[in-house]
């Protein structure tokens, strides 16, 4: 969860259904409506920048590239 230091302003446009779906499940949780989308988009957003910026190799892969670098081309 993020500290609410808020300065800057986000406006987007939703259908009455989602705005409805998400407004129940803030609810369900006990927090307001915005509180709700900044913190579940924020969580995505670090995920989503988190799996962008880190490999995942399979063995095999690991062991070709570590012997590529322990043994580059001459």
């Amino acid at each position: 969860m993020i500290q609410n230091t808020a300065i800057e302003r986000i406006n987007l446009r939703a259908s009455a259904e989602a705005k409805q779906i998400i407004e129940q499940a803030a609810q369900l949780i006990g927090t307001s409506l915005s509180a709700f989308m900044l913190n579940q988009s924020y969580e995505a957003a670090l995920k989503i920048i988190n799996q962008h910026q880190a490999w995942v190799l399979s063995n095999a892969d690991r062991d070709a590239l570590l012997n590529a670098l322990e043994s580059p081309p001459q």
